[in-house]
Protein backbone atom coordinates (compact mmCIF):
# COMPACT_ATOMS: atom_id res chain seq x y z
CA UNK A 1 0.00 0.00 0.00
CA UNK A 2 2.95 2.33 0.80
CA UNK A 3 4.71 1.68 -2.52
CA UNK A 4 1.39 2.71 -4.26
CA UNK A 5 1.26 5.93 -2.47
CA UNK A 6 4.74 6.44 -3.01
CA UNK A 7 4.33 6.00 -7.20
CA UNK A 8 1.58 8.16 -7.50
CA UNK A 9 3.13 10.64 -5.67
CA UNK A 10 6.21 10.37 -7.64
CA UNK A 11 4.04 10.25 -10.87
CA UNK A 12 2.75 13.51 -9.90
CA UNK A 13 5.70 15.57 -9.28
CA UNK A 14 6.88 13.82 -12.68
CA UNK A 15 3.81 15.76 -14.28
CA UNK A 16 4.43 18.57 -12.13
CA UNK A 17 8.42 18.81 -13.49
CA UNK A 18 7.82 18.44 -17.09
CA UNK A 19 4.54 20.92 -17.35
CA UNK A 20 6.55 23.47 -15.51
CA UNK A 21 9.48 22.76 -18.16
CA UNK A 22 7.23 22.88 -21.58
CA UNK A 23 5.60 26.18 -19.32
CA UNK A 24 9.35 27.80 -18.76
CA UNK A 25 10.30 26.19 -22.71
CA UNK A 26 7.44 28.17 -24.20
CA UNK A 27 8.17 31.92 -22.60
CA UNK A 28 11.59 31.47 -23.00
CA UNK A 29 11.18 31.02 -26.74
CA UNK A 30 8.52 34.12 -26.59
CA UNK A 31 10.09 36.45 -24.12
CA UNK A 32 13.97 35.62 -25.22
CA UNK A 33 13.25 38.10 -28.26
CA UNK A 34 11.66 41.00 -26.52
CA UNK A 35 14.22 40.92 -23.53
CA UNK A 36 17.29 40.69 -26.82
CA UNK A 37 15.80 43.38 -27.88
CA UNK A 38 15.29 45.51 -24.90
CA UNK A 39 19.15 44.70 -24.05
CA UNK A 40 20.29 45.53 -26.75
CA UNK A 41 18.53 48.94 -26.73
CA UNK A 42 19.97 50.51 -23.41
CA UNK A 43 23.65 49.35 -24.43
CA UNK A 44 26.25 52.46 -24.89
CA UNK A 45 28.21 53.44 -28.34
CA UNK A 46 31.05 51.81 -26.69
CA UNK A 47 29.53 48.24 -26.41
CA UNK A 48 27.89 48.11 -29.55
CA UNK A 49 32.00 48.79 -30.51
CA UNK A 50 32.81 45.86 -27.77
CA UNK A 51 33.06 42.22 -29.66
CA UNK A 52 33.64 41.13 -25.80
CA UNK A 53 29.63 42.34 -25.60
CA UNK A 54 27.42 39.75 -26.60
CA UNK A 55 23.72 40.39 -25.10
CA UNK A 56 23.83 41.77 -21.66
CA UNK A 57 25.70 45.79 -21.69
CA UNK A 58 28.63 46.06 -19.77
CA UNK A 59 27.50 50.18 -19.82
CA UNK A 60 23.88 51.06 -19.40
CA UNK A 61 22.48 54.18 -21.46
CA UNK A 62 19.49 55.75 -22.99
CA UNK A 63 21.28 57.35 -26.03
CA UNK A 64 19.65 54.69 -28.34
CA UNK A 65 16.43 55.31 -26.34
CA UNK A 66 16.76 59.02 -27.04
CA UNK A 67 17.70 58.46 -30.82
CA UNK A 68 14.51 56.67 -31.21
CA UNK A 69 12.08 59.07 -29.47
CA UNK A 70 14.11 61.51 -32.13
CA UNK A 71 13.67 60.04 -34.96
CA UNK A 72 10.54 58.54 -34.68
CA UNK A 73 9.59 62.57 -34.03
CA UNK A 74 8.02 61.00 -30.70
CA UNK A 75 7.54 64.45 -28.74
CA UNK A 76 6.84 66.16 -31.90
CA UNK A 77 3.01 65.55 -32.74
CA UNK A 78 3.87 61.88 -34.56
CA UNK A 79 3.25 60.54 -31.40
CA UNK A 80 -0.12 61.84 -30.44
CA UNK A 81 -0.98 61.64 -34.31
CA UNK A 82 -0.39 58.59 -34.12
CA UNK A 83 -2.50 57.03 -31.50
CA UNK A 84 -5.44 59.67 -32.64
CA UNK A 85 -4.87 57.36 -36.11
CA UNK A 86 -5.09 54.26 -34.21
CA UNK A 87 -7.96 54.72 -32.07
CA UNK A 88 -10.23 56.26 -34.57
CA UNK A 89 -9.86 53.86 -37.12
CA UNK A 90 -10.23 51.09 -34.30
CA UNK A 91 -13.52 52.66 -32.85
CA UNK A 92 -15.18 52.71 -36.54
CA UNK A 93 -14.13 48.70 -36.96
CA UNK A 94 -15.67 47.91 -34.09
CA UNK A 95 -18.67 49.75 -34.77
CA UNK A 96 -18.63 48.47 -37.71
CA UNK A 97 -18.29 45.10 -37.49
CA UNK A 98 -20.84 44.86 -34.64
CA UNK A 99 -23.62 46.06 -37.41
CA UNK A 100 -22.49 44.53 -40.26
CA UNK A 101 -21.97 40.78 -37.91
CA UNK A 102 -26.10 41.49 -35.72
CA UNK A 103 -26.65 41.69 -39.24
CA UNK A 104 -25.61 38.84 -41.16
CA UNK A 105 -26.70 36.66 -37.90
CA UNK A 106 -30.16 37.70 -37.24
CA UNK A 107 -31.71 38.99 -40.40
CA UNK A 108 -32.79 36.45 -43.25
CA UNK A 109 -32.27 37.90 -46.80
CA UNK A 110 -30.65 36.68 -50.15
CA UNK A 111 -26.99 36.37 -50.44
CA UNK A 112 -26.34 36.02 -46.62
CA UNK A 113 -24.80 32.92 -47.36
CA UNK A 114 -22.75 34.38 -50.29
CA UNK A 115 -21.60 37.20 -48.24
CA UNK A 116 -20.38 34.97 -45.29
CA UNK A 117 -18.56 32.92 -47.39
CA UNK A 118 -17.02 35.84 -48.80
CA UNK A 119 -15.66 36.79 -45.62
CA UNK A 120 -13.87 33.73 -45.58
CA UNK A 121 -11.93 34.53 -48.88
CA UNK A 122 -10.77 37.83 -47.99
CA UNK A 123 -9.76 36.63 -44.76
CA UNK A 124 -7.53 34.11 -46.77
CA UNK A 125 -6.28 36.80 -49.42
CA UNK A 126 -3.46 38.55 -48.71
CA UNK A 127 -4.03 42.65 -48.39
CA UNK A 128 -1.45 43.01 -50.80
CA UNK A 129 -2.97 42.09 -53.01
CA UNK A 130 -6.06 44.35 -52.46
CA UNK A 131 -3.73 46.99 -51.77
CA UNK A 132 -2.59 48.31 -55.36
CA UNK A 133 -6.47 48.25 -57.02
CA UNK A 134 -7.55 50.35 -53.29
CA UNK A 135 -5.08 52.35 -54.03
CA UNK A 136 -5.75 53.20 -57.68
CA UNK A 137 -9.41 53.62 -56.50
CA UNK A 138 -8.58 56.30 -53.94
CA UNK A 139 -6.07 58.07 -56.49
CA UNK A 140 -9.06 58.72 -58.83
CA UNK A 141 -12.12 58.58 -56.78
CA UNK A 142 -15.44 59.82 -57.92
CA UNK A 143 -18.41 59.18 -60.63
CA UNK A 144 -18.36 59.93 -63.82
CA UNK A 145 -16.04 62.53 -65.29
CA UNK A 146 -15.36 64.18 -61.58
CA UNK A 147 -12.70 62.41 -59.76
CA UNK A 148 -10.61 63.47 -56.85
CA UNK A 149 -7.67 62.06 -54.91
CA UNK A 150 -8.04 60.87 -51.57
CA UNK A 151 -4.39 60.20 -50.99
CA UNK A 152 -2.60 61.86 -47.66
CA UNK A 153 -6.00 62.15 -45.98
CA UNK A 154 -8.03 59.85 -43.55
CA UNK A 155 -10.66 59.13 -45.72
CA UNK A 156 -9.63 55.70 -47.48
CA UNK A 157 -9.23 54.21 -43.79
CA UNK A 158 -12.70 55.45 -42.71
CA UNK A 159 -14.26 54.39 -45.66
CA UNK A 160 -12.34 50.85 -45.60
CA UNK A 161 -13.65 50.33 -42.00
CA UNK A 162 -16.99 51.45 -41.75
CA UNK A 163 -17.72 49.55 -45.05
CA UNK A 164 -16.03 46.56 -43.63
CA UNK A 165 -13.00 46.40 -45.67
CA UNK A 166 -10.78 47.77 -43.47
CA UNK A 167 -7.42 45.75 -42.56
CA UNK A 168 -8.34 42.33 -41.06
CA UNK A 169 -12.11 43.64 -40.35
CA UNK A 170 -13.45 40.12 -41.82
CA UNK A 171 -11.71 38.40 -39.10
CA UNK A 172 -14.01 40.83 -36.26
CA UNK A 173 -16.98 40.78 -38.75
CA UNK A 174 -16.88 36.64 -38.15
CA UNK A 175 -16.22 36.87 -34.35
CA UNK A 176 -19.44 39.39 -34.43
CA UNK A 177 -21.69 36.69 -36.02
CA UNK A 178 -20.28 33.86 -34.26
CA UNK A 179 -21.10 35.55 -31.19
CA UNK A 180 -24.50 36.29 -32.46
CA UNK A 181 -25.49 33.22 -33.77
CA UNK A 182 -24.77 31.67 -30.23
CA UNK A 183 -27.02 34.63 -28.02
CA UNK A 184 -30.32 33.66 -27.10
CA UNK A 185 -33.21 35.85 -28.93
CA UNK A 186 -35.24 35.99 -25.49
CA UNK A 187 -34.47 39.31 -24.78
CA UNK A 188 -34.59 41.12 -28.25
CA UNK A 189 -38.29 39.45 -28.30
CA UNK A 190 -39.16 40.44 -25.15
CA UNK A 191 -37.83 44.46 -26.20
CA UNK A 192 -39.94 43.88 -29.52
CA UNK A 193 -43.26 42.52 -27.41
CA UNK A 194 -42.80 45.71 -25.19
CA UNK A 195 -42.62 48.27 -28.30
CA UNK A 196 -39.00 49.27 -29.16
CA UNK A 197 -38.03 48.87 -32.37
CA UNK A 198 -35.62 47.71 -33.68
CA UNK A 199 -32.58 50.53 -32.94
CA UNK A 200 -33.76 50.85 -29.48
CA UNK A 201 -33.33 47.09 -29.10
CA UNK A 202 -30.02 46.97 -30.87
CA UNK A 203 -28.80 49.68 -28.25
CA UNK A 204 -30.32 48.70 -25.04
CA UNK A 205 -29.87 44.68 -25.67
CA UNK A 206 -27.60 43.93 -28.05
CA UNK A 207 -24.67 46.62 -27.50
CA UNK A 208 -24.53 45.69 -23.68
CA UNK A 209 -24.31 42.42 -24.36
CA UNK A 210 -21.37 42.39 -27.00
CA UNK A 211 -19.56 44.51 -24.52
CA UNK A 212 -16.77 42.50 -23.67
CA UNK A 213 -16.32 40.87 -26.98
CA UNK A 214 -16.19 45.07 -28.95
CA UNK A 215 -13.34 45.42 -26.13
CA UNK A 216 -11.38 42.54 -28.02
CA UNK A 217 -12.12 43.66 -31.23
CA UNK A 218 -10.87 46.84 -30.15
CA UNK A 219 -7.77 46.06 -29.36
CA UNK A 220 -7.44 43.82 -32.34
CA UNK A 221 -8.06 46.98 -34.69
CA UNK A 222 -5.79 49.11 -32.39
CA UNK A 223 -2.59 46.62 -32.31
CA UNK A 224 -3.19 46.17 -36.20
CA UNK A 225 -3.44 49.49 -37.03
CA UNK A 226 -1.16 50.99 -34.27
CA UNK A 227 1.79 48.66 -36.24
CA UNK A 228 0.51 48.48 -40.11
CA UNK A 229 3.11 50.38 -42.08
CA UNK A 230 1.87 49.28 -45.86
CA UNK A 231 -1.43 50.98 -45.96
CA UNK A 232 -0.04 53.81 -44.17
CA UNK A 233 2.98 54.42 -46.11
CA UNK A 234 0.31 53.94 -49.60
CA UNK A 235 -2.66 55.98 -48.31
CA UNK A 236 -0.92 58.13 -46.21
CA UNK A 237 2.75 58.62 -47.53
CA UNK A 238 3.33 62.24 -46.32
CA UNK A 239 2.63 62.71 -43.25
CA UNK A 240 4.46 60.46 -40.34
CA UNK A 241 3.30 57.95 -38.61
CA UNK A 242 5.22 55.86 -35.91
CA UNK A 243 4.51 52.27 -37.94
CA UNK A 244 5.90 53.61 -41.36
CA UNK A 245 9.22 55.90 -39.91
CA UNK A 246 9.92 52.77 -38.16
CA UNK A 247 11.02 51.70 -41.47
CA UNK A 248 13.26 54.11 -42.33
CA UNK A 249 15.23 54.17 -39.08
CA UNK A 250 17.70 51.93 -40.58
CA UNK A 251 18.97 54.46 -42.87
CA UNK A 252 19.17 57.00 -40.15
CA UNK A 253 22.10 55.99 -37.89
CA UNK A 254 24.18 54.02 -40.51
CA UNK A 255 25.85 51.05 -38.68
CA UNK A 256 24.16 51.22 -35.29
CA UNK A 257 20.75 51.56 -36.97
CA UNK A 258 20.03 48.04 -35.12
CA UNK A 259 19.61 49.41 -31.31
CA UNK A 260 18.15 52.25 -32.91
CA UNK A 261 15.22 49.97 -34.39
CA UNK A 262 15.21 48.16 -31.51
CA UNK A 263 14.43 51.02 -29.20
CA UNK A 264 11.77 51.95 -31.74
CA UNK A 265 10.20 48.56 -32.00
CA UNK A 266 9.87 48.79 -27.87
CA UNK A 267 8.26 52.41 -27.63
CA UNK A 268 5.86 50.97 -30.30
CA UNK A 269 5.25 47.94 -28.26
CA UNK A 270 4.47 49.98 -24.98
CA UNK A 271 0.63 51.33 -25.50
CA UNK A 272 0.10 48.04 -26.75
CA UNK A 273 1.00 47.08 -23.49
CA UNK A 274 -0.89 49.23 -21.48
CA UNK A 275 -4.18 48.57 -23.11
CA UNK A 276 -3.67 44.70 -22.40
CA UNK A 277 -2.98 44.98 -18.94
CA UNK A 278 -5.97 46.87 -18.80
CA UNK A 279 -8.49 45.07 -20.77
CA UNK A 280 -6.99 41.50 -20.11
CA UNK A 281 -10.57 40.81 -18.62
CA UNK A 282 -12.80 41.52 -21.29
CA UNK A 283 -10.32 39.76 -23.61
CA UNK A 284 -10.54 36.75 -22.12
CA UNK A 285 -13.89 36.80 -21.20
CA UNK A 286 -15.00 37.59 -25.01
CA UNK A 287 -12.97 34.48 -26.27
CA UNK A 288 -14.88 32.15 -24.15
CA UNK A 289 -18.03 33.97 -25.45
CA UNK A 290 -17.28 33.98 -29.14
CA UNK A 291 -16.00 30.51 -29.40
CA UNK A 292 -12.40 31.46 -30.64
CA UNK A 293 -11.21 29.39 -28.02
CA UNK A 294 -12.29 26.03 -29.61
Amino acid sequence: MKERINYKKISKWMIRILRFVLIFGLCYVILKPIIQYVLYAFMSQADYGDPTVSMIPKNWSLFYWKKAAELLELFKGAGLRSILFAVSVAIVQMLSSLVIGYGLARFKFRGRKFLTFMLFVVMLVPMTVLQLPQYFQFRFFGIGSFHISLINTLVPYYILSATGLGLKQALYIFLMKSLFEQMPTDMENAAYIDGAGIFKTFALVVVPNAKALMITVFLFAFCWTWTDSSFATAFYPDVPLLSSTLLSLDGMMGMQAGNVTYAGMIIMMIPMLILMVFCQKHLVKSIALSGMAN
